[in-house]
């Protein structure tokens, strides 16, 4: 018996072996949800690249569409699309007309294809429409904004280290006052000018230094710097001396403005002390107390050293020294004590100086010095990169004693016209930057009974005549510098042979023509050999023949092996027709370590050594003197050097200004 009838088939049912029927709107919204996610990591991609401003917006956005699309195919028709679309059949969409109507008449296969160029669009658009909104955003925003600035005027500007700081915050008031919508016309520099010395020559010769330190005799020129645009110098006379002999076609000229600020020259020192002066002289005049008067209680009564800055080297130390020369015979001009290049280095070394251990020896110093500069001593807005913070207070601030004899000083604004670089725009900008620094000055210092003082500025003559006076004042020098020419003071790639070379020319400016300059070379040839003592230069030299003594420690070729500094003392001794001769040794630390003993060789041979007055080491580099011998006796001093021409060239200068002081007091009866 058979069973019932099957029903039939063909009432549009499906089998149980066919798919189960897709949800059109899950496809369309995998679809876009894939796109999304294709298309916008494109972008990021292509943005983080930073190449969407070298393709344009259109081909930007085609490359991601395209991407984007292509990953969302690939992932609506894989496996992927499978596991997702079982998690995305909770999601509808409510567009019942489009689902209801038109979708059925398309058929399976018009509906797939509807669904996916559906998802297409709607997935670029989700992409193209963020795009399109930051795209937009920024052209209004770049619409609304200021424009791009043009490239400033580059004006530069020097002066002396202790108004660097003063004149650069003044520019740069000075540069806000000009901005035009939002963009400045002007950047302008702030540099350190040199001394005196070598602003004549530097000013004479396109800014160029006086290096005659050849390397074979080879030219090698190098400037101070950038050429700058306007010097405010810290004196009238000053500027004037500086252009004296600018009479080549190289020199620049300097034209001398108005002054931009106003100081004058005061005696500072600690509070107390300051404060013991004044009750022993009664009250004070309001001119001041006559110069005489004031360092007779400071130097004599009190016992007292009095400090200027090197007058070589800074202007300030210079009108001071001609302000102490007018007074000679009363006043001592020969500074004891502290011995500085700046008065930014003078208040540091001060400051240094000023602690509980050393209180004692700040408390027996008094200062010639700007009194803006000692206003900036007590507001602790130090100039000097040693010494970078701390106001002082109480007893460690500086009072100051103001006297009819100490000079003004003007600090007048120089233009600098150097041949074939001047023009409108540059003289407009400093004509602009020179009138807003007189109507706003650095400084106006006001010091009590100050309309009432009678010393004006010293004219250059003047300034002259008292750099002539100083060099034949200060005590001279008998030296032979004693140069280690092994072979590690020439290792490459910068030989510290070099860079001696390089730092001697900013050691002119302190030699006088009085001094006596000496020099020789030491080492062994093998390591076993005996020492070789040799002159480098058969004459002395002096300022004037300083650049041929440069040129001989360029010619030096280094090699062999370090030798015992006692075998270098001993050679140069048997060699010294007379006694009287101080030895500076140039080395890198090496010959300390070839003493038969290092506590006594080189004090044992200094003893025996008549002929040889004093010992002085530089140690280039960072660790000679930490392999010195003891320093005692002859043996005066060990000073680093360092690695770089700039910190060598000021420890010479530290180096023959520590001579100096030994010679007088030498002479004074003190040595």
């Amino acid at each position: 018996m058979t069973g019932p009838a099957q029903p039939p088939t063909d009432d549009g049912s499906r089998s149980s072996t066919e798919d189960p029927p897709k949800d059109i709107w899950v496809e369309i919204k995998k679809y876009m949800i894939f796109t999304l996610i294709g298309g916008t990591g494109t972008y990021l991609a292509t943005a983080l690249a930073n190449i969407s401003d070298d393709l344009g917006p259109v081909t930007t956005v085609l490359i991601c569409a395209g991407v984007g699309l292509a990953l969302g195919a690939f992932l609506t028709f894989g496996r992927v699309a499978a596991f997702l679309g079982k998690r995305l059949k909770s999601l509808r969409l409510s567009l019942k007309d489009l689902r209801d109507k038109v979708l059925p008449q398309l058929g399976g296969l018009g509906q797939r294809l509807a669904a996916g160029l559906l998802g297409a669009l709607l997935g670029a658009s989700i992409i193209v429409v963020p795009w399109g909104v930051i795209k937009v955003g920024g052209l209004v925003g770049a619409g609304l904004s200021a424009p791009a600035c043009s490239r400033p005027l580059v004006l530069r500007l020097i002066t002396a280290p202790e108004n660097v700081r003063v004149l650069r915050e003044s520019v740069a008031r000075f540069a806000r006052t000009r901005l035009v919508d939002g963009c400045a016309p002007y950047a302008i520099t702030v540099g350190i000018a040199p001394s005196i010395g070598e602003l004549q020559y530097a000013f004479g010769n396109n800014w160029y230094r006086n290096d005659v330190n050849q390397e074979r005799k080879k030219p090698f020129r190098r400037l101070f710097g950038p050429r700058p645009d306007a010097w405010i110098a810290t004196s009238t006379g000053e500027a004037r001396l500086a252009g004296v002999q600018l009479v080549t076609q190289e020199s620049a000229v300097l034209r001398i403005g108005p002054s931009v600020a106003s100081d004058r020259l005061v005696i500072g020192m600690l509070g107390g002390s300051a404060e013991t002066v004044k009750s022993r002289l009664g009250r004070t005049p309001a001119k001041g107390y006559p110069l005489a008067k004031l360092w007779r209680m400071i130097s004599t009564d009190l016992k007292m050293s009095v400090n200027y800055p090197q007058p070589e080297l800074s202007t300030a130390g210079l009108v001071a020294i001609s302000d102490l020369l007018g007074h000679k015979g009363v006043v001592d001009p020969e500074q004891r004590g502290v011995v500085a290049e700046s008065v930014s280095s003078l208040l540091c070394d001060f400051m240094l100086m000023n602690t509980p251990k050393s209180r004692g020896a700040a408390e027996s110093l008094a200062l010639v010095i700007p009194h803006h500069s000692l206003t900036d001593y007590n507001e602790g807005r130090y100039d000097d990169d040693r010494c970078m913070g701390g106001r002082p207070t109480g007893e460690d601030r500086l009072g100051e004693l103001i006297s009819p004899d100490l000079s003004t000083l003007d600090y007048p604004f120089v233009t600098v016209d150097w041949p074939g670089e001047t023009s409108a725009e540059r003289t407009t900008g400093l004509n602009l930057l020179r009138d807003w620094l007189v109507e706003n000055p650095l400084f106006d210092t006001h010091v009590p009974g100050q309309s009432e003082f009678e010393q004006a500025v010293r004219d250059s003559g003047v300034l002259a005549e008292a750099r002539y006076q100083f060099s034949l004042l200060i005590p001279r020098i008998d030296a032979e510098i004693v140069l280690d020419v092994s072979g590690s003071m020439a290792t490459k790639p910068r030989s510290l042979l070099i860079k001696l070379r390089e730092a001697l020319p900013g050691v002119t400016q302190v030699i006088t023509p009085r001094d006596d300059l000496r020099l020789s070379a030491f080492n062994r040839p093998t390591e076993n050999s005996a020492t070789q003592v040799w002159r480098l230069r058969t004459t002395p030299a002096n300022r004037s023949e300083f650049d041929d003594l440069i040129n001989r420690v360029g010619n030096v070729i280094a090699g062999g092996f370090d030798a015992p500094i006692s075998d270098a003392i001993k050679g140069v001794d048997r060699r010294n027709p007379r006694s009287g001769r101080a030895l500076i040794v140039v080395t890198d630390g090496g010959p300390f370590d070839k003493e038969q003993d290092r506590m006594k060789s080189v004090g044992q041979t200094l003893r025996q050594a008549e002929k040889v007055t004093d010992l002085y080491v530089l140690a280039l580099g960072y660790d000679g003197c930490r392999r010195s011998s003891p320093v005692g006796g002859k043996y005066r001093t060990c000073l680093t050097g360092g690695a770089e021409s700039s910190e060598i060239s000021e420890a010479l200068r530290r180096l023959i200004a520590e001579i100096r002081t030994v010679n007088r007091d030498r002479q004074d009866g003190r040595r």
